[in-house]
């Protein structure tokens, strides 16, 4: 890619290449700006990122409240049969016997083939989608995995220029010394004054959410995970619905009907407090190994604590919703309020947090790919 830009504008260096998200494949880092404007870099980049990343049929338009899906409506989406789509490969085309289906737009994929081609040789992501098919857990393709195809320009331009200040010594990843060295400039600037000790304390834990991985580096992949959604919970709430799929939206009216216990169209308080309170009984019980029970004989003091410290802090955040505070939450409110978090809940942790294969799932990606099991031990250098 860099060359090829190179070339295309008169061997300007305008670019150069780094690693991406799985460690080999190439990606892009702006370089501090000399002949270019912000807003041609920013294309060049997106062009470059459009083209590693299917299109998305759901991007992000300006939208107002009467885009809520209403009740019905939702109805239609959960009675809905599954297409022809559904049930072969969206990548090859065939059907297989492997197929995993993701939660967001309902395409299925064979994995690990058809995954590890489509992501150019990602192997955590291929691992991510194969033991998603062995166990319960719900998956999002690469193409619904990835939000940057949410981001306006004008927020990919504030995005990029935030990695770049952050970037101090310009190799496109930031390490712990390059974000305090930002940060002490800025106190410096704004302030007049260095960082105290509490204050690189704190500076110390924001660089440690940003590297979910642990690895001590923040490249591109990893600021953008942790910084889209902050990015994206600044659009309007109404926005944000706008860019859910049709099954995240019918997956929204079942947990919205398990709290409308009288299934009115509303969810009062009380409600919101029983329906945590079955939840968290439920998921603590398993936990201190003991009845679910919160009453009666069986009630145990210390699951009923737990809850209880759970649920109080749950409900007030769900309750949150209730704009009027008239002490119900209605269905457009509640698909308003959820909508950040549900695009959040898209992307797969083991892929966010870089989780590494296991064993036997290397076994069946190396005999169904090209993939070569030295390649973990053998990091590229190099930006191709």
């Amino acid at each position: 890619l860099s060359s090829g830009i190179n070339a295309e504008y008169g061997g300007k260096k305008l670019c150069e290449p780094y690693i991406g998200r799985d460690g080999r494949t190439p990606c892009t880092k702006i370089v501090k700006k000399t002949t270019m404007t912000a807003k041609t870099e920013v294309q060049l980049m997106d062009a470059w990122i459009r083209a590693k990343t299917p299109v998305r049929p759901n991007t992000a338009e300006p939208s107002t409240e009467q885009n809520v899906p209403n009740w019905d409506e939702c109805d239609e989406v959960e009675t809905e049969e599954e297409d022809e789509g559904t049930r072969t490969c969206y990548h090859c085309g065939e059907g297989f016997l492997r197929l995993v289906k993701c939660r967001v737009c309902g395409r299925s994929i064979h994995t690990p083939k058809c995954v590890y081609n489509e992501t150019n040789g990602d192997i955590i992501v291929t691992a991510t989608s194969l033991r998603c098919f062995k166990t319960d857990f719900v998956w999002s393709c690469p193409s619904c995995e990835n939000l940057l195809g949410l981001l306006q320009d004008e927020e990919m331009i504030e995005l990029m220029e935030n990695f770049e200040n952050l970037d101090v010594d310009c190799d496109a990843r930031i390490s712990l010394d390059d974000f305090l060295k930002y940060k002490h400039r800025v106190f410096k600037t704004q302030y007049g004054r260095s960082m105290e000790v509490g204050e690189v304390e704190t500076a110390v834990e924001e660089f440690q959410r940003l590297d979910k991985p642990k690895t001590g580096m923040v490249d591109w992949w990893c600021f953008v995970d942790a910084r889209i959604v902050e990015k994206l919970s600044d659009r309007p709430k109404a926005e944000l619905v706008a860019c859910l799929s049709p099954l995240e939206v019918s997956e929204a009216k079942q947990f919205f009907k398990s709290f409308d216990a009288d299934a009115d169209g509303k969810i009062t308080l009380r409600e919101a407090e029983k329906a945590y309170e079955r939840w968290f009984a439920s998921l603590w019980s398993k936990v201190l190994n003991c009845s679910d029970s919160l009453t009666g004989p069986k009630k145990n003091p210390e699951l009923s604590k737990r809850v209880g410290e759970h649920v109080k802090v749950n409900v007030n955040i769900f309750m949150e919703a209730d704009q009027p505070k008239n002490g119900t939450v209605s269905w457009a409110q509640f698909l308003r309020e959820q909508s950040i978090y549900i695009l959040a809940a898209r992307r797969n942790a083991a892929n966010l947090y870089k989780i590494a294969p296991k064993p036997d799932e290397l076994e069946i990606i190396e005999a169904e790919t090209n993939f070569e099991r030295l390649s973990l031990q053998e990091p590229s250098s190099e930006g191709g």
